[in-house]
Order: C-alpha cells, then structure tokens, then sequence
C-alpha cells in the first residue's frame, strides 16, 4: 500500500463542522497509471490553492489498480468550487474512459472530532 501523507492547509477548530470527501478511482488497466498519476500531480497543485480546503491524502494499490481519495473543506461549497474547475474538471473528463466504477461519499465532522481516519473512510467507501 502506498500513498501520500496528510497535507494539512488549516487546522480544524473543535467547535467548527466540516464536510469530508473520500472517494474511490479503479483503473480499468495497470497501462494507465502513468495518466492517472499526471492527473493527480495536476490536482496536486490546485489542491495547493484551494479555498475552503483543510487537508487531503492519496492512498494507492497500483498494482492492484486501485486509488483512493480523502479529504476534509471547509464546506460543500469550497468542494464543488474546487471540483467545477480546470484542472480538476478537465482531468476527471478524460480519466473517465480508464476508470472503472467510481464511488464518492460526503459525511459531516466537527474539529473536535479529529481528522478522518483511513478506516472511517473504506466505511463509508462500503470497501474492506
């Protein structure tokens, strides 16, 4: 299992609620990962300038093709704002025709609950 530390753009206040995103990206074949791992260094770079975000991570099985997301905004607006724009918008667009089934979910955290772990996420995501 590899992936990416939690990049951390604010801290979370205790008293404060917090949308959290995860989402889980298969490949269809292992030949993609070099386009899929462009798309997320482009991602990587709006997500260095995203308002409302508070935190992100990246979780990958490349052999197995599998990729996971999580991250925490500030609120659903910051992460439609985010998700609506290029690069984002665009990679998504042409990562669709590689992807297999995709699935995203959203639930709600207070600060004082703490950064999402990866376990809460796969159970949200229904993956083991």
């Amino acid at each position: 299992m590899a992936g990416t530390f939690w990049t951390s753009r604010c801290e979370m206040q205790p008293d404060e609620h917090y949308l959290v995103m995860a989402s889980h990206l298969p490949l269809l074949r292992l030949a993609s990962t070099v386009q899929f791992f462009r798309a997320v260094a482009a991602v990587r770079r709006q997500l260095a300038t995203a308002d409302g975000l508070v935190g992100y991570t990246l979780r990958a099985k490349p052999l197995a093709r599998d990729y996971w997301t999580l991250s925490v905004w500030t609120d659903e607006a910051a992460l439609l704002g985010f998700m609506r724009k290029p690069p984002h918008v665009d990679v998504m667009r042409s990562l669709r025709p590689v992807m297999g089934p995709t699935k995203f979910v959203q639930w709600q955290v207070t600060g004082g609950d703490g950064r999402p772990s990866w376990g809460t996420a796969m159970e949200h995501l229904g993956t083991p």
